[in-house]
């Protein structure tokens, strides 16, 4: 019901912004991540809703080439990586089409045949539309998962008089990052 949507928001929210005042971060705010990179100019545009397919696969393939070198070749353009932005670039990004009619979305699963995108509200920020590249994998160790001790704890009824109530409660450790080096990110798109 109500209170299980309530602890799984909850959940959601320590998943990209961890719990204020702990040693607890999410995926957004991850004090050992890489400073984010601004897009490239493009006559005089940085955001993609004002540039061609061309140029944002370009900046798409700077993060690759930045995932790349941060790890010393044990990632390449054919490991599998995960492009998570806003619902509103994931728009962009897949209606932006080139001179050939093919969108910047399909010219970059043509090249990165691992990637895939996902979209959450999160990736809009007062600071502008993020993007983050993630390499899910660093031979065969996993990048970073959420994770919770415990998902929910449904507590023993209490009966009243004329009533009853149920405390239920969980447990979040926010996002977990073995490996920073594999994510690379770029704000301003």
């Amino acid at each position: 019901g109500a209170a299980t949507n309530t602890i799984n928001r909850f959940q959601n929210k320590t998943y990209f912004y961890g719990v204020s005042g702990l040693k607890n971060y999410g995926i957004l705010n991850d004090p050992s991540l890489y400073d984010a990179i601004t897009p490239k100019t493009v006559d005089g545009e940085t955001t993609w809703a004002n540039k061609d397919s061309v140029a944002i696969f370009n900046d798409v393939a700077i993060l690759v080439k930045q995932i790349v070198a941060q790890n010393n070749g044990n990632v390449d353009v054919s490991s599998r990586f995960t492009l998570a932005m806003s619902p509103t670039t994931e728009a962009v990004l897949s209606s932006t089409i080139n001179t050939y009619g093919v969108n910047a979305l399909a010219e970059l699963q043509s090249r990165y045949k691992g990637l895939r995108v996902v979209s959450a509200p999160e990736y809009s920020t007062d600071a502008g539309e993020l993007i983050q590249l993630i390499a899910d994998d660093i031979m065969g160790q996993d990048t970073g998962s959420c994770a919770f001790s415990e998902k929910l704890r449904n507590h023993a009824v209490v009966i009243g008089s004329s009533n009853y109530k149920q405390k239920k409660s969980a447990g979040t450790w926010g996002a977990i990052i073995k490996q920073p080096s594999a994510i690379a990110q770029m704000l301003g798109v």
